[in-house]
Formats: structure tokens, sequence, C-alpha cells
């Protein structure tokens, strides 16, 4: 059965970087993927919610975006919870309803240091596969080890590409890939958009044709 690659996060909103980085996770995983998905935490544990759109307006506005990809779909799962979107519990939910399936979480080095400090961090080997998108100047080195830090019995597997690592851990693998990466932020967008500036080539066409259709919804509530 196929493996199913999880991109998480706020999209508030989704741009081109997300975009692109799903892109560059389907084609380097290739005929192991059955779908990728976007997955908008519904209450982020670590950010404010004061200036989040609500759920549904971002999920209107990445099923807007990914329409024209069909390996590439919106899951609004979180949606259905009241409490902090944990990775961990997350990732529960996922290996029920998606039984016999490799679930591969797609995240920045940035991130991948921050895990031991996660709720359950240090077990996600144990539900899930992580991606490893490294940006800046976080190496090969510095990915074995972090890994070897974390998890001590991590062993070397092969890698998906040349320029890849990767390391079986637990039940899962935890696999460094080099992707490029577009500096796009969401506050970049939200900041241009509420001033009136041009955003085209910074969120994808849907969005930006969505964003334009809700605009005094979304200017109240960005402002």
């Amino acid at each position: 059965m196929g493996a199913i690659a999880v991109l998480g996060g706020s999209f508030n909103p989704l741009h081109v970087g997300h975009l692109r980085l799903a892109i560059e996770v389907h084609e380097t995983l290739g005929d192991q993927l059955e779908r990728v998905d976007i997955l908008p935490a519904a209450h982020p544990p670590h950010k404010a919610e004061s200036h989040i759109l609500p759920f549904e307006v971002r999920v209107h506005l990445i099923r807007e975006a990914v329409a024209p990809y069909p390996w590439l779909f919106c899951n609004p799962m979180e949606g259905e919870r009241n409490e902090p979107s944990y990775t961990w519990e997350t990732l529960g939910i996922y290996a029920e309803k998606e039984q016999g399936k490799e679930i591969v979480f797609v995240l920045g080095s940035m991130d991948y240091v921050q895990i031991p400090g996660w709720f359950h961090g240090p077990e996600l080997p144990e539900r899930c596969s992580i991606l490893v998108a490294p940006r800046g100047f976080y190496s090969a080195e510095n990915f074995v080890q972090d890994t070897l830090k974390m998890w001590p019995d991590a062993t070397p597997l092969p890698p998906l590409t040349k320029d890849g690592l990767t390391m079986a851990c637990a039940t899962h693998r935890i696999i460094f890939q080099p992707l490029p990466w577009l500096e796009v932020s969401a506050s970049l967008i939200r900041e241009r958009w509420m001033a009136g500036r041009c955003t085209d080539y910074l969120v994808p066409a849907g969005v930006s044709k969505a964003l334009e259709e809700r605009r005094e919804e979304i200017r109240r509530l960005w402002s």
C-alpha cells in the first residue's frame, strides 16, 4: 500500500513555498507515494489564534490551491477536534484512518531539531516516518548527529537519492532530503495583501482568487 506524505501547519494563508515543497516531496518519493496531504491545524498549539483565519476559510483557500493536482489533497480532519493540534495525537488519528499505510511527516530542519521538546516528540517514529527538508546550513552531518542524539539506535538505510540520507528508527524511517526552498512567509503575504500590494507569485492563483472573493471578510480577520 502507498505512503501518504503529510505537510502540517497553520497555512494562514497557504503560499507558493508550501505548494512547491509538496511538489518536490511528491516527485522525490515517486512510486512509493499514494498522495500528499496538506493538513491545516484547527488550533495551533504554539500560535496565538487572534489573527489566524477561521479553519473553514483556510480550508477553502487550500482547496482552491490544490485543485489542479490530482495527488494533492486538503485533509480537514483537524477541524473535528476542539483541543490543540499536537502532532503526536494527529498521527494517532492517521494510524486509525489509514491502517497499513506509511505516514511520512514532512518538516524543515529548524523544526526537526525541536522534536525533543514536542508533546511525545521522541516517540514520533513509532507512528510515522519523518522527511527532513534542510534549510540554511543544516548539513547531512548535522542530521546524523541530531538523529543519533534523539534515537541512538537509528541505523543507515539506502537513500532515496544520491544527495539524501535515510535511517531506520523504531518501526519507521527518518529521511534527510535536500529540496529547494522558496523563501516566502505567510506574514509577508498578509502584510502586503493588507496594504493593497500585489501578491502574484507569492500565493497560488486559486488562493489569490479566493482572497479577492472574500476580501472584506479576510481584511477584517487579519486586521
